[in-house]
């Protein structure tokens, strides 16, 4: 990863360059000046973070190898509020800005490398309460001027056939984007990620359909550690596998006394040493709140016993909204009936009063009598018209 550090030198264009190894994370230095170098130049210079003693930066600092760092007050200030930062970010934050040239603040540069469908914090924009996304929802629309086509590829001696789009003109699409492949493996592609324009829609389309392989790189970025409790879950499987039944149970109660206080838990650990028995992919945001379909970002790995605590409290959420929404439909349905008993009411009222109405005959309310009478008047005014 590099990250650009402006010092205020006697070159104005000079650029200080921090670059942190993947492999080692040994922090090395490098310079480049605007206009003159295309490529940041080494110095041969790196060191640990846990070198720089971040709580008491001190210039006089022995522990501080590179010596125009030391008698740069400026220069290790900037390098210590780097090293705050570096370690402030989450494991699959830290896994995006490798090898990549950043400018601090880093949660910045986070921002800047946000995917096309989901936000920075791995999120489907919009929201998805679907666990995983199926195989006919997951590509784009295809274009008009192209179609599907069966394409094969062989695992091993086994062949499988994937359905790709293509142009009308024999050009390849992305798997997923519809966009032009580009590369030359596109058009006779011997592998998967071939099928697609590039890695982030590969490595997209993957970890929205496949848990499995959503779990695989969860794992090669957080190595099986609870982002809770901190139990390395990785290394208790590696420690009881080779033990008697007892001997495991012994080992777990000992090392993992919360994990073991769940018998349930403890016993399918004990039997079954696995890493999929103590430890889970954790969505962040839950499914049921939106969490769905996500990237990465949005995963986190619990051990057990930790991830059986976050379902109950979800569990007991759920349960509560639903109590909630249920008095509340409750209530509307009474506020409902109440209306229609006082419409019932009043149309009883009407029936009523429409009953006591009782046609006499030779009375002055019957309707003969009425009718008569109003001839008798419409006679009377045509005479008078008349005359």
């Amino acid at each position: 990863m590099y990250v650009k550090v402006e010092e205020l030198c006697r070159c104005a264009h000079m650029v200080r360059i921090i670059a942190v190894s993947k492999y080692t994370g040994r922090i090395h230095l490098y310079s480049c000046i605007h206009g003159m170098e295309t490529r940041p130049t080494p110095l041969f210079k790196n060191f640990r973070p846990e070198e720089l003693d971040t709580k008491n930066p001190s210039v006089d600092d022995k522990k501080f190898s590179p010596k125009s760092i030391k008698d740069n007050s400026k220069y290790r200030h900037a390098l210590v509020s780097f090293v705050k930062e570096w370690n402030s970010l989450r494991p699959i934050e830290q896994s995006k800005l490798f090898n990549k040239p950043l400018q601090l603040p880093l949660a910045v540069e986070l921002c800047l490398n946000e995917s096309q469908n989901h936000d920075k914090n791995g999120l489907l924009k919009g929201g998805s309460k679907k666990r995983g996304t199926s195989l006919d929802d997951i590509s784009y629309l295809l274009p008009s001027n192209a179609v599907w086509k069966n394409v094969s590829i062989f695992h091993g001696k086994k062949e499988r056939q994937y359905l790709q789009g293509w142009t009308l003109t024999g050009q390849p699409l992305c798997k997923l984007c519809q966009k032009n492949c580009t590369k030359k493996s596109a058009t006779e592609p011997e592998f998967f990620e071939d099928l697609f324009c590039d890695l982030e829609c590969y490595e997209e389309y993957r970890l929205r359909t496949s848990n499995r392989y959503l779990r695989k790189e969860l794992a090669q970025i957080e190595h099986g550690i609870c982002t809770n409790c901190h139990l390395d879950c990785r290394k208790l499987v590696k420690n009881i596998k080779p033990l008697l039944l007892e001997k495991r149970r012994e080992f777990v109660i000992k090392e993992a006394p919360k994990l073991a206080a769940r018998k349930n838990l403890l016993e399918k650990l004990v039997i079954d040493p696995t890493e999929g028995n103590a430890w889970h992919a954790d969505h962040i945001v839950a499914v049921y709140r939106g969490g769905g379909e996500c990237r990465l970002e949005n995963m986190r790995t619990l051990c057990i016993a930790c991830h059986a605590e976050v379902t109950a409290a979800h569990r007991a959420e759920r349960r509560s909204e639903r109590a909630k929404a249920k008095k509340q439909l409750n209530r509307l349905l009474a506020n409902l009936k109440t209306v229609q008993d006082k419409q019932k009411d009043r149309d009883e009222c009407r029936m009523i009063d429409s009953e006591l109405l009782v046609n006499v005959p030779g009375s002055a309310y019957h309707t003969t009598n009425i009718n008569s009478d109003r001839s008798e008047e419409g006679d009377k005014a045509s005479e008078d018209a008349g005359s």
